[in-house]
């Protein structure tokens, strides 16, 4: 499958790649006007003029991602004055679980943003609404790149579209580039120069180190794209169903990875999510930290231009360069009394404008075809560096298992903690990625049966 899904990001990245010289139109195509879907799942509808008020969940709220829905929500409500849209904010370190308990009470949002890992436990309740009916219907289907709907129909068993990702980002090295030319190093591009730039920068008597390691909420998606990265493994799953974090070479670098903890990172790194995280970057404590295209502009804001720039992980020593990219997107539940208004406000943050906003607020790339020929994406220079990545013939993209019903269970609830466990010495590494293993290949084998019935 992963062979696949690179097709399909080499396909993005090529298209990326044509626009970033091309003449850009700025995003500035006409604003959706789409018509509501001529066929329509079962649902409760309403009458077009009524006036409705439907609800939209952000299942990740903060100052970096609030403001930009609330502008887009008035522009909606300006061109559709008998919809209302309630915005509400999920603070994301309980988002799956509030989300899983409305699904439990039938008392869902009409639009919301999911975590792409989260689907197809979702649709295993039945909870989202499949979207192609709406689809197909829609006249600005063809703007949004065919790869990636097919990619996004590959995320469930049933291939069916219940999801549309207005946003998709690859992990990036952020690093100090005034601290490693002062310092004499070089950016991190090989996995020598990462680790040898990582000891040099530390200097703990000035409360300066070289790393943040993401110890807290969200660590075993990082954690899984730096292992496979480096090993330069592009399969989750060996044809037989083994795991292959099993590979020494993973071992290897966990190794390593691991006793980087409290000699060259914050002690505090043991609880930090992404937000703690970035923040030892942006307050001029660690050099280098990991994490995706979103924090771009807060780094902009507390540092400046000319103090950072960012590296995709580096290629493994087979030559490979493995990225697990992230498409994170819409969906609309089941429940909703009013559809064909959700479906609207839905496609009107995919239209080229939308995107364009969106994207260019928060630092990542668009899915948009008319929004890839943005100024945005053009002038930007970690998304041009992403295009080339996924335009290469040495990328490999990894899909992850997300579609085991069990896949979210077993990273946070499993992983999350077992990883900690190891950063303060209480788990080895092998004790660490046997445990991940067993679990996941139970998951495969008891989905796989499953399926059979």
């Amino acid at each position: 499958m992963y062979k696949k899904g690179l097709k399909m990001l080499m396909v993005m990245g090529s298209a990326l790649s044509l626009t970033l010289s091309a003449c850009s139109t700025g995003g500035s195509t006409p604003i959706d006007k789409t018509p509501a879907p001529t066929t329509t799942p079962p649902a409760q509808t309403s009458k077009p003029a009524e006036n409705v008020k439907i609800t939209f969940w952000d299942e990740n709220p903060g100052p970096n991602r609030t403001p930009f829905y609330e502008e887009l929500i008035k522009r909606f409500q300006a061109k559709n004055p008998n919809i209302q849209v309630e915005y509400v904010g999920i603070p994301a370190s309980g988002a799956k679980q509030k989300y899983d308990v409305s699904i439990a009470a039938n008392d869902m949002p009409d639009v919301a943003g999911i975590n792409m890992v989260w689907l197809s436990d979702f649709v295993a309740k039945g909870a989202v609404q499949e979207l192609d009916p709406y689809f197909k219907d829609w006249s600005d289907k063809d703007k949004i790149a065919s790869n990636i709907v097919e990619f996004d129909r590959g995320l469930t068993a049933d291939k069916k579209l219940y999801y549309l990702p207005h946003t998709m980002f690859l992990d990036i090295l952020w690093y100090r580039t005034d601290w490693v030319k002062d310092a004499g190093l070089k950016a991190p591009t090989t996995w020598e120069d990462f680790f040898t730039d990582v000891d040099k920068l530390t200097d703990i008597k000035n409360n300066r180190y070289g790393f943040s390691i993401r110890g807290g909420s969200g660590s075993i998606n990082q954690l899984t794209s730096m292992i496979y990265a480096y090993s330069g493994i592009g399969e989750y799953f060996t044809p037989d169903g083994k795991a292959t974090v099993r590979d020494p070479k993973i071992t290897e670098f966990l190794n390593k990875y691991v006793a980087l903890y409290k000699k060259n990172t914050p002690v505090s790194d043991i609880t930090n999510s992404n937000k703690e995280m970035n923040a030892t970057f942006d307050t001029g404590t660690t050099a280098i930290i990991q994490h995706n295209f979103g924090s771009y502009n807060d780094h902009v804001t507390n540092l400046g231009n000319g103090k950072f720039a960012g590296v995709i992980p580096p290629k493994a020593g087979n030559g490979k360069r493995v990225v697990v990219p992230v498409a994170n997107g819409l969906v609309m539940f089941k429940n909703s009394k009013h559809p064909q208004e959700a479906w609207k406000f839905l496609s009107f943050l995919m239209n080229a404008d939308s995107q364009t906003y969106w994207n260019q607020n928060i630092g990542q790339m668009p899915t948009n075809t008319d929004s890839l020929k943005s100024d945005y994406v053009k002038n930007t220079q970690h998304i041009q560096q992403g295009a080339e990545v996924l335009a290469d013939k040495e990328t490999i993209a990894l899909s992850l298992p997300s579609h085991l019903p069990d896949y979210t269970k077993i990273t946070t609830q499993q992983l999350e903690p077992d990883f900690q466990r190891v950063l303060t010495g209480k788990m080895s590494v092998d004790e660490f990625v046997k445990g991940w293993a067993t679990s996941m290949e139970k998951a495969k084998a008891d989905y796989d049966a499953a399926m059979k019935k």
